[in-house]
């Protein structure tokens, strides 16, 4: 029976070399038997779990060898343990991040559309009788008209991706015309010199 000396690839896994030297250390010397029993194992590893390094769980219990608490971490691969869940946390993280995003973005469009269906018929009104009372949001300065039309270009320009450039908007840019396909030339037939064939024929 050879006796086990070294840690494996997945052993090593989450492991820096400084922690594999004393893993591997204490192997040698106890064996895998030196490893902590599975009820010591177990509070151990609820720290672990929770991102406590391997200095501050020999502080929490000083009664285990360093060796014994890295050497039981690798053996039972509790690194690999720690990525899932921690992969599992981000994933849920991220997905209440895109739910809450899209709430907020629901609701603030929401908004957007209460304001437009509130002014817009006063806009409508003046536009086609001048003499109706002004609309009470309209521009009253070159700063409002400014940033009306710089708020409009951004919302244009965003409105479709995938932009060729900075500079127009893919929007603008499917509307243009196009380049009309150059016509391949023929080529001309050659118009035929009905007094040279005659020439041709006195000379014959």
């Amino acid at each position: 029976m050879v006796l086990k000396r070294c840690l494996n690839e997945d052993e090593r896994f989450g492991l820096t070399q400084q922690e594999i030297e004393i893993a591997e250390k204490f192997l040698r010397k106890n064996k895998t038997a030196g490893a902590l029993k599975q009820l010591e194992a177990v509070k151990v590893y609820e720290l672990y779990m929770v991102g406590c390094s391997f200095a501050e769980i020999q502080a929490q219990f000083p009664q285990h060898d360093m060796g014994a608490i890295i050497l039981t971490a690798a053996m039972q691969e509790w690194a690999a343990d720690r990525e899932r869940m921690h992969s599992t946390l981000r994933d849920r993280v991220k997905a209440k991040v895109v739910k809450s995003v899209i709430e907020q973005t629901d609701f603030l469009t929401a908004m957007l559309s209460v304001a437009s269906a509130e002014h817009m018929k006063q806009m409508r009104d003046y536009i086609l009788d001048p003499n109706a009372p002004k609309p009470s949001l309209r521009i009253t300065s070159i700063k409002d008209y400014k940033e009306i039309t710089e708020t409009l270009a951004k919302i244009v320009q965003g409105a479709t991706p995938n932009a060729k450039d900075n500079k127009m908007s893919p929007m603008f840019d499917a509307l243009a015309p196009k380049e009309p396909k150059k016509l391949i030339e023929q080529p001309k037939e050659q118009e035929l010199d009905l007094d040279a064939l005659l020439r041709q024929e006195e000379d014959d």
